[in-house]
């Protein structure tokens, strides 16, 4: 894939190692985020959790095995794990992973998600999936990052479908706005999603990767209409946030869309706060109602949109390596 070629030779062409990320865990560790909004987090994903009734001495080995992948577990242990995770280009084998990742997208909309996940798969030149402990192409990915060029992927149903609910969502006030820069050429929309214990430090990476790799395909790809479709000028990014009770959300009710309490506001991805800081338009709505978990009743889900300039980027890259390198 483009940005990822070694110098190793196969068959007469370039193989595509993936670059490898070690990180030294504990298994008390925790993701800053609130336990409140890890448990949202936990009732949105599916089909990644597992679940232990059984608590007696007999079952304690069986216990020792199934750690989150954080590295925790039921025992007490303090002991440090190295945990490698792998970034490669999206396979065909990935393909019923990425549908369980991706399933929630919409937040619990139904929409086309195969023919979604069969874009990032063709288009695997741009775009990664993660995948842990050196598990290789069998192993589900826990987390994928690609862009889709709107324009060009207008006439598919997974893109109608999410530009629907976008606009659905956009206040009356940015309607305009909105729905004018849907139609503009060189507006990509971001695919950012991670199972909710994926290590923060996974970030640097995954931001690094897409964006380096959408610089090369503006060279690197084979016609000169992919090259094009790669010169993003705005992107648009679907992700969620968490806030708390007491805080009125900004950007619902009129007014302007930015942050006014952004201490109250809790990013699962850390990369987000940087794209929310710099965008040019952002809307924000409160997430589908989770049943009866009184226990996050402390802390409200909400889908947040957002729109920033290409040439804002490099800030970004710069802020989220300096969260992680200092």
């Amino acid at each position: 894939a483009a940005g990822r070629h070694t110098n190793q030779e196969h068959n007469g062409g370039l193989t595509s190692r993936m670059p490898i990320l070690t990180l030294r865990m504990a298994p008390k560790k925790k993701a800053k985020i609130s336990e409140e909004a890890k448990n949202v987090e936990k009732d949105e994903a599916e089909d990644k959790e597992v679940d232990d009734d059984h608590e007696d001495e007999s079952s304690s080995e069986e216990e020792e095995d199934e750690e989150d992948l954080d590295g925790s577990s039921d025992d007490d242990s303090d002991e440090e794990i190295l945990v490698d995770f792998e970034f490669m280009d999206p396979k065909e084998t990935d393909f019923l992973g990425l549908k369980a990742l991706l399933g929630n997208y919409l937040d619990g909309a139904l929409f086309n998600s195969s023919e979604l996940c069969d874009a990032i798969i063709a288009q695997n030149t741009v775009g990664t999936v993660l995948k842990a402990q050196g598990a290789g192409d069998e192993v589900d990915p826990i987390a994928v990052m690609s862009v889709m060029n709107l324009q060009r992927r207008k006439e598919m149903k997974w893109m109608q479908e999410t530009i629907e609910y976008l606009k659905k969502n956009c206040p009356k006030d940015l309607k305009d706005q909105f729905e004018a820069l849907l139609g503009e050429e060189g507006v990509g929309l971001i695919i950012n999603e991670r199972v909710i214990n994926v290590p923060q430090e996974t970030a640097q990476p995954l931001v690094n990767l897409l964006f380096d790799e959408i610089s090369n395909a503006t060279e690197d790809e084979p016609t000169e209409e992919l090259r094009e479709s790669f010169k993003f000028k705005k992107y648009i990014l679907l992700t969620r946030t968490f806030l708390e009770e007491d805080a009125e959300p900004a950007g619902v009710g009129g007014g302007k869309r930015k942050r006014d309490a952004a201490t109250e506001m809790v990013y699962p991805r850390p990369e987000d706060q940087f794209f929310h800081k710099v965008s040019k338009m952002s809307f924000q709505w409160k997430s589908r109602e989770l049943g009866e978990n009184d226990d996050v009743d402390s802390i409200k889900p909400m889908r947040v949109c957002m729109v920033v300039d290409a040439n804002s980027v490099p800030q970004v890259r710069k802020q989220v390596k300096e969260m992680f390198t200092g």
